[in-house]
């Protein structure tokens, strides 16, 4: 079955490699490289929103994260929407599930969106899978989004498209996002299968508002069940008497250019550092020169590349590696330990001790182009200054990516996972 899949992804790689377009060229418009222009206004130019929010709590820890769901799970008086790419119960989670399950009978509206490629996960989710459709005896509203099966092979290209959002709405008063799913090896293990991973909760009645808006009319497009905007409060008081913060919002859809300038306009608003967690960056030429021209105007630019256990991602971005190095910026691997042994599946970029970026989006082309995803860009110089600890704490445990280690890595024998991880990673 696996190698029928692999078989599958690479014929429709090529497929869609004969056609491909792709929005990464807006990382390097001229409205994103426009010295003159402000941050806001570049992202305004793009139909990105500012909205404010409260300073967040980060959760780096996936049982905290989990014990965290709980809580707002329990606390729930009238909705609570949750996007999880991956998501599934096990014995573990089952507290969990039953809690949303309770809530749904008592009457709070649950909505669940999970992708529909949650049964070929191949992490070591698949020992302890339990699928979330009996959620629905109990009221949840389930959404699986775009689900693979042979009858929609007719799609073609589509069945690349994802949704790769993770985030939860609690009554338009708490929010969180970021790039933990709602599966073992994110909030369940209690072992080296535990992800190293980000949530970020916080307040924002303008975010919930947005994310809202955009909720309900896509889930009216992808269900026989429709639903109401009006029917979903949101308390524009939650943040009165709080600090708040200027912020940037992207909801990415397949094919728009929204995440490609979001970072874009990052990269050519840094004037000395940008420090970065891709996950898998598989980039093309488009995302490489952005960082190079950010390189070459003097901006120190640090990239961490997670070690990966799983063989076929491993080699994968090994493969890319040679292309990665064409950047010119400060590349670095992981070293291979017990530590890294837990997957570092952290998104994020920080530019000038000022800008934090978190979300869903992997720094690669796939979520570019070819996901559903979310973004958050928070102005906040004391939330950068926490968020760089934790960075320069991965950065003490890797070692920089040598020309010799580049050339040794990029073989005919990996460049199959290069290509399936460079579309489907």
């Amino acid at each position: 079955m696996r190698r029928f899949l692999l078989l599958v992804l690479v014929l429709l790689t090529f497929l869609f490699a004969s056609g491909c377009t792709t929005t990464t060229h807006h990382m390097l418009s001229p409205v994103v490289l426009d010295p003159e222009m402000s941050l806001d206004e570049k992202l305004s130019s793009y139909s990105i929103p500012k909205v404010s929010i409260t300073f967040p709590k980060v959760y780096y820890d996936g049982l905290a994260w989990r014990d965290r769901v709980m809580e707002l799970i329990e606390g729930a008086e009238d909705y609570l929407i949750t996007s999880a790419f991956l998501a599934s119960s096990s014995e573990d989670l089952q507290p969990l599930y039953e809690a949303l399950a309770r809530k749904a009978e008592s009457g709070v509206r649950v909505y669940f969106v999970v992708d529909g490629i949650g049964p070929f996960d191949m992490t070591e989710t698949r020992f302890h899978l339990i699928p979330l459709k009996f959620l629905r005896e109990s009221g949840v509203h389930l959404l699986e989004f775009n689900p693979i099966s042979s009858a929609r092979l007719v799609s073609l290209f589509h069945l690349l498209d994802r949704d790769h959002r993770k985030y939860l709405i609690v009554d338009g008063k708490y929010l969180a996002m970021g790039g933990m799913n709602l599966n073992y090896i994110s909030i369940g293990a209690n072992d080296d299968n535990l992800q190293r991973d980000s949530m970020y909760e916080f307040f924002s009645p303008d975010l919930c508002s947005l994310l809202l808006d955009a909720f309900v009319p896509w889930w009216n497009e992808q269900s026989w069940e429709e639903i109401r905007r009006e029917d979903f409060f949101v308390d524009a008081s939650a943040t009165s008497g709080m600090k708040t913060y200027d912020a940037w919002y992207v909801d990415q859809h397949p094919g728009l250019d929204k995440v490609s300038a979001l970072f874009g306009s990052m990269l050519a608003e840094a004037q000395h550092e940008v420090k970065v967690l891709p996950f898998l960056p598989f980039m093309d030429t488009n995302m490489i020169d952005a960082f190079r021209t950010a390189s070459d105007r003097g901006v120190n630019v640090q990239m961490i590349i997670p070690f990966d256990k799983r063989v076929t991602n491993r080699k994968g971005i090994e493969y890319m590696v040679k292309n990665l190095r064409k950047m010119q910026i400060d590349l670095r691997i992981e070293k291979e330990s017990a530590e890294s042994q837990r997957l570092l599946h952290e998104k994020l970029m920080i530019v000038d001790d000022r800008y934090v970026v978190f979300g869903s989006t992997n720094m690669n082309f796939r979520s570019f182009n070819l996901a559903y995803e979310t973004s958050l860009v928070i102005d906040s110089e004391e939330l950068a200054r926490e968020v760089e600890k934790h960075f320069d704490e991965l950065y003490k445990k890797t070692v920089p990516i040598t020309e010799a280690m580049a050339e040794a890595w990029q073989t005919f024998a990996n460049w199959p996972r290069f290509a399936v991880g460079f579309f489907g990673g």
